[in-house]
């Protein structure tokens, strides 16, 4: 019997977790960037929940912003469940201003985490990550003060040590838990720009190790 490869060993570890906390700043963060690892986790049974630290409704100005807030709020949930069941958890910190906000914040995920008890916890990578977005690296410190000594699992990071690969039927759902945020991808923005490139680099991922598609991760253990 063949010896299972690093890879390996950690794409089982995370698939076969009793239950995972996913950390955004935004809806729609988790969809983008680990989508297709929440629904696979889903599917074996894991429990997972979404913290998502703003209601996104700095997209519009003011007087909307609170109208757009309770939209993103439905559409936040909707993919959820497009993905498998997710529960969703939110906090009202401002969207755009989250890196005021990085020690309270900080302080709520800790006490969920000490309610839910995850087996491992996932957000943004705040060593290497990939975006500039300001609440971003604010979500992802405040994870890492929150989850101090417990297995993270890192998304958006320049420097993934574990891919985790899928299929095609993975990918629509996916695809379509993305497009359920309707406020973040209409088809101007999503289908003619940003779709074809996300594809082509979860291909790019997937090469790596022998998969249709991949979404790429970087996991730090205690």
């Amino acid at each position: 019997m063949p010896v299972p490869d690093d890879n390996t060993k950690a794409r089982e570890k995370l698939l076969t977790c009793g239950s995972a906390l996913f950390i955004g700043a935004h809806p729609d963060d988790i969809e983008f960037r680990a989508g297709a690892l929440v629904c696979l986790m889903r599917q074996h049974g894991t429990r997972v929940t979404f913290a998502i630290a703003t209601r996104g409704g700095r997209g519009w100005p003011e007087p909307i912003g609170r109208p757009l807030e309770r939209i993103r709020e439905r559409q936040q949930y909707t993919a959820a469940g497009i993905l498998g069941g997710a529960e969703v958890v939110f906090f009202d910190y401002p969207d755009g201003s989250l890196q005021a906000h990085v020690e309270p914040l900080a302080g709520g995920l800790a006490r969920l985490i000490a309610d839910l008890r995850p087996d491992v916890v996932l957000s943004w990578d705040p060593e290497f990550i990939d975006t500039t977005h300001p609440d971003h690296q604010a979500a992802a410190d405040a994870t890492l003060t929150a989850a101090a000594g417990l297995d993270v699992c890192w998304y958006g990071s320049t420097r993934p040590n574990v891919r985790i690969g899928f299929d095609e039927e993975t990918l629509q759902m996916k695809l379509r838990a993305i497009k359920a945020h309707k406020t973040e991808t209409p088809w101007f923005h999503f289908d003619l720009r940003l779709k074809k490139r996300m594809i082509a680099r979860m291909r790019q991922e997937g090469s790596e190790i022998g998969c249709d598609y991949a979404e790429a991760f970087r996991l730090t253990l205690p």
